[in-house]
């Protein structure tokens, strides 16, 4: 194993690798699965996996992560793993309870954009705010993710990820558009010019706001999903700003084209 393996993994469970002495990989798997437990064993393999394909998109893409990027999206692929495994067994126990809902966004106002934006943190490290946007039709022109080091506090993030809505325009080029959030007080906070705990960013949104046609707007979770979803996925991202333009990061999570409800 690389140092950069070493690295990525608990000292519990590096005490565990070094007893192994299988010189061949495969039987080397097969021993750790029989010596480790469940949770330990997909840790590890899943942090095989993210290295081995960080390492083929360098050597291939030149495109180059960090070891942080890689533990990221680690921990978060193990939570999504819990996550869809709760949710089977959810749907095993009480079938009943699960119920899709058949709800469409809101389509904006004729002539103007709209931009749904959500926000996402790991308690203790980091936090993200992101943004996505269509035109009045339903099409996609773009998306953007902030994340920052250091914020975790859930309503300071989502008057970030307002702040980004705002961000998102400039990119696209556009000055009439519509920002939906699920965070019904920031958006109070919003229409009322509050000066609050996060005051300073209401007044920095507020001040943009004025050279443009834009209003924020509260919508419920079932329809702000996509900014959801690209707010979860943005955990695993360095840090700093990334944008899309034209073609989302993943089509399953934010297709080309969504219908409005009318």
């Amino acid at each position: 194993m690389s140092r950069c393996t070493w690295a990525l993994v608990d000292r519990e469970l590096l005490q565990k690798l070094a007893s192994t002495t299988e010189p061949k990989a495969k039987k080397w798997l097969f021993t750790l699965m029989e010596l480790l437990s469940h949770a330990e064993f997909v840790k590890l393999s899943v942090t095989l996996w993210a290295i081995w394909a960080a390492r083929r998109k360098a050597i291939h893409e030149g495109i180059f992560q960090s070891p942080h990027a890689i533990m990221s999206f680690v921990d978060r692929y193990i939570d999504e793993l819990e996550v869809i495994n709760g949710r089977q067994e959810s749907v095993r126990i009480e079938p009943r309870m699960v119920h899709i809902s058949g709800r469409k966004p809101k389509a904006p106002p004729m002539g103007y954009a709209k931009i749904n934006v959500d926000a996402g943190c790991r308690k203790g490290s980091w936090g993200t705010a992101a943004a996505v946007c269509r035109d009045n039709t339903g099409t996609f022109l773009g998306s953007s993710a902030l994340v920052i080091r250091g914020v975790d506090d859930p309503a300071m993030l989502e008057t970030i990820a307002c702040r980004e809505g705002l961000a998102l325009p400039a990119d696209l080029h556009l000055n009439q558009f519509v920002i939906a959030s699920d965070a019904k007080e920031v958006v109070s906070a919003i229409h009322n010019d509050s000066m609050g705990a996060y005051g300073a960013i209401i007044k920095e949104i507020r001040v943009q706001q004025s050279s443009l046609h834009c209003n924020f707007c509260f919508e419920g979770r079932l329809n702000n999903l996509e900014a959801h979803r690209l707010a979860k996925h943005s955990l695993s991202l360095g840090l700093g700003r990334h944008v899309w333009l034209g073609q989302p990061h993943d089509l399953n999570c934010i297709p080309l084209h969504v219908v409005f409800d009318e």
